[in-house]
């Protein structure tokens, strides 16, 4: 029957979390990579259901128990004590569960994890990075951050987030207690799989996933410099980086899992070549494909196989053909979730609405007079006649990622990704035509690029001028090499720098800027306008923490803060790279009005709320030089990211929509929108 799992989810914990980094909790994304791991046979979710109403479908929709804990003002701990008599109770009646989740940040949960690994269970936490206690990620078999299991932290989130970052040199050190245990009993080169066993026992905490990494064979990779690979029937060995194979020895070093054009390398001719190591191998650069895919799965429009997303296209087009705006878009997904489970397909509400966002991004649909919203009643765009138009304007959206992210066009590889069929690259040149007459790409020499004057499309955008004034005048030291790989390590540089010391960091980033910058524009093979948006964006949020938090100057910083918002739009793959910052930088914006007024800023606590919960506070003080600032700042919001700004008056409605004083603060924010 496979790995069985009982999951149990500390809910108000996890949703309150959630709702602080994200703005909404997404529970769907979770029980995929637990899926992934084996059968769920149990998963409960504890809270008092009356607070989390919203949710309620989500969860049951994901074959959820809901459990009842309601809040007592003495009582903080019930859930904690009920998912634990729970979990426990489950261990000792069913032998036939393996694993037990545990999806929580709290410490409290450590005895009960070191309980169950007594009575042989296979434990596992999930919880947040930046507050889970490290005594329940010690107790744990395994950890892994929520973040990851939710897809939203990559390698490049979890070095530029603030907070407790996954110490990746500590999980180096794990690697070589591993890698010596196993020479002290002569197993060497000892199989992959065995290593990560060893450094598990050694350390429990330690997951490739918290790193960035799918595989464990990736994070080894990475960590080449302590280690060489080896292959034998199409298992991998693990050996120190010093070991030396005997003569008659039947493995070859790995040469990687890099794909050249969508084919795998070549095996060097007349068989063992030792001196070739992982690390040579890294400089082959990832295909198209490969790239491509990236970018994908940032926006999450991979995560549905192409038969889903045509019929459910298909659906969305007639429903606006037979009853145009009688429906929010919340109601209409409602109708279709209800009708495929009718049918027998599992396709959630989650999976609907990322369908949906594709046509979104893509203006599909209208909004009349209205902010778009789901919220709202919905029309298709006027200038759509016709089914084949619509999927082929939502689905545009594929070709316009890789036009933005600055990569070459494929249409072959396009094709393939696309539509399993690398000859039917007709359809490509319609997708890039429809954007073409739209006037989102523009041909160039044979190469598509956004509108602009130059290969950086957004050089005379006013918003990013504090950005490419710094740029432009940053003074590069005649010892460094002019390359967009220099410009990368200097980014790694200033990520690890920037917990530690925000001037040093910014100057790292305002460096790895302008090499980037210099490398797009020298038409530098392997430079790419996303890493460009990547090193700005980093820079800008790092000069708005040094000038506000350092150099308490908080109105030279709000330049900076709008730079951010306008790089890392909701429609863009930098989106998710950078996710792990939206929300604090949103909540120190809003809150360094009160600190440019000399007003006591220490309530609101940005530990303890959302940016949502902010706005109100704000919009609603009795201070109106607050109140008149809070409104500018956020106009000037509303001007650079409008996404933004409407996921904070939607979540406003959810959170308290039946509170007047909340109506009014959303209603604000949605006319600013529509200003």
């Amino acid at each position: 029957m496979g790995n069985q799992i009982a999951v149990f989810i500390d809910f108000e914990n996890i949703a309150l979390w959630a709702e602080q980094e994200f703005l909404d909790f997404e529970l769907t994304p979770l029980v995929q990579y637990l899926e992934a791991r084996g059968n769920i046979a149990i998963i409960r979710a504890y809270g008092d259901w009356s607070r989390f109403s919203r949710y309620r479908e989500d969860l049951m929709n994901n074959a959820v128990d809901l459990l009842q804990v309601f809040s007592v003002r003495a009582g903080k701990n019930r859930a904690d004590i009920r998912m634990a008599l729970d979990a426990f109770e489950l261990a000792l009646q069913r032998s036939q569960l393996d694993t037990f989740v545990i999806v929580s940040g709290d410490s409290d949960f450590g005895p009960l994890m070191a309980k169950l690994r007594e009575y042989g269970k296979h434990t596992l936490g999930i919880g947040p990075r930046d507050v889970t206690h490290p005594l329940l990620v010690q107790a744990c078999d395994e950890f892994v951050f929520i973040e990851t299991a939710l897809g939203e932290l990559t390698e490049d989130v979890s070095a530029l987030a603030d907070g407790v970052q996954p110490d990746n040199e500590a999980a180096r050190q794990v690697l070589l207690k591993a890698l010596r245990v196993h020479t002290q009993r002569n197993e060497l080169p000892v199989l992959a799989a065995k290593l990560k066993q060893t450094m598990l026992m050694l350390d429990g905490s330690f997951n490739e996933a918290n790193y960035g990494f799918a595989q464990f064979k990736s994070w080894l990779e990475k960590n080449s410099d302590l280690l060489t690979l080896f292959v034998k029937d199409y298992q991998l060995y693990v050996a120190p980086a010093d070991y030396m194979p005997s003569a008659d020895w039947e493995m070859r070093p790995w040469e990687g899992s890099l794909t050249i054009n969508g084919q795998a390398p070549v095996p060097p001719a007349g068989g063992v070549s030792v001196g070739v190591q992982t690390a040579d191998m890294a400089t082959v650069k990832p295909s198209l494909r490969q790239q491509y895919n990236q970018i994908f799965t940032r926006l999450k429009m991979t995560s549905v196989d192409f038969a889903t997303r045509r019929d459910v296209l298909r659906d969305i087009y007639r429903e606006l053909v037979d009853r145009p705006g009688e429906r929010t878009t919340d109601e209409l997904l409602e109708e279709l979730c209800e009708r495929y489970e009718a049918q027998g397909l599992i396709r959630s509400k989650t999976t609907l609405r990322q369908i949906w966002q594709m046509g979104f991004r893509q203006r599909a649909f209208d909004y009349r007079d209205q902010v778009a919203s789901v919220h709202v009643p919905v029309w298709l765009a006027e200038e759509i006649d016709s089914e084949a138009a619509f999927v082929q304007r939502a689905e545009s959206g594929f070709v316009y990622a890789v036009v933005n992210a600055g990569l070459d066009i494929d249409k072959n590889e396009l094709a393939v990704i696309l539509l399993n069929d690398q000859e039917h690259v007709e359809y490509i040149e319609n997708l890039l035509a429809d954007l073409d007459s739209r006037g989102l790409v523009i041909e160039v020499d044979g190469r598509y690029m956004l509108p602009g004057q130059s290969s950086i499309p957004f050089r005379d955008d006013p918003a990013m001028q504090p950005l490419i004034y710094d740029i432009e005048n940053v003074g590069i030291p005649d010892n460094v090499t002019r390359s967009f790989e220099k410009a990368r390590s200097l980014a790694k540089t200033a990520m690890l720098q920037r917990s530690q010391d925000f001037a040093a960091s910014a100057r790292s980033y305002l460096m790895s800027c302008r090499l980037q910058w210099d490398a797009m524009e020298g038409g530098e093979p392997g430079a790419t306008l996303e890493d460009l948006r990547w090193y700005m964006a980093s820079y800008a949020s790092v000069k708005a923490g040094e000038l506000s938090q350092i150099h308490r100057d908080y109105a030279n910083s709000r330049p900076y803060y709008l730079a951010f918002f306008s790089l890392v739009q909701e429609d863009d793959p930098l989106w998710s790279r950078m996710r792990g910052l939206i929300n604090p930088m949103l909540s120190y914006y809003w809150v360094n009005a009160w600190r440019e007024l000399g007003l006591n800023a220490g309530n609101p606590s940005l530990s303890a709320t959302t940016p949502a919960e902010i706005a109100v506070r704000a919009a609603t003080h009795e201070n109106q030089d607050l109140c008149r600032l809070w409104y500018d700042m956020t106009n000037r919001l509303a001007e650079v990211n409008p996404g933004l700004l409407r996921r904070v008056a939607n979540q406003i409605r959810l959170n308290r929509g039946d509170s007047a004083v909340y109506a009014q603060v959303a209603d604000t924010l949605e006319q600013m929108l529509m200003a």
